[in-house]
């Protein structure tokens, strides 16, 4: 199914208000549970497909409007970026110690949602990572940067005859 990039911008749109129709109607659900864990569990996946129609309206923006992240922007984002990691690592430790406690153990319900959670930070931790490494890094639009596309295909190179 190979499509122009209009056309796939226009599916993710699609695709992306689709995901808030789902997740309104999985709200819808939750509600009506009175069972605490099984509200809860409606309520993530809720939020999950809140997350893919952020990613689908994201992807069609990326087709339509490409954008490089400027310097200053970057050593913000960088700065940000470590922080998170770094709490998600502390997290991902924390969780895995409850995983040890005897009471969680004895807890099949209680040890589900620590495993999910876990898989969670450990997602979002190695996300963090890739995206510092190969968005922020390697898409930084450079004061430098913008001076050579500025200079490249002028002929005068700024001084009056060359």
């Amino acid at each position: 199914m190979a499509m122009d990039a209009k056309k796939l911008a226009k599916y993710f749109r699609k695709e992306s208000e689709r995901e808030v129709e789902y997740s309104k109607a999985l709200e819808e659900t939750a509600s009506k549970s009175r069972n605490l864990m099984l509200k809860t569990l409606m309520k993530a996946v809720s939020l999950d497909s809140m997350k893919h129609s952020l990613l689908y309206k994201a992807l069609a923006e990326m087709l339509e409007n490409p954008s490089l992240i400027t310097e200053e922007e970057s050593q913000a984002v960088l700065d940000e970026i470590k922080r998170h990691i770094e709490e998600e690592r502390e997290a991902i430790e924390e969780l895995k110690k409850l995983l040890e406690d005897p009471v969680i153990k004895a807890n099949p319900a209680a040890k589900f949602l620590i495993e999910m959670m876990l898989r969670d930070e450990s997602f979002h931790h190695s996300l963090l990572q890739r995206l510092y490494k190969a968005v922020v890094e390697h898409h930084t639009l450079t004061e430098q940067d913008i001076w050579d596309m500025v200079w490249q295909d002028a002929i005068w190179h700024g001084a009056p005859g060359g």
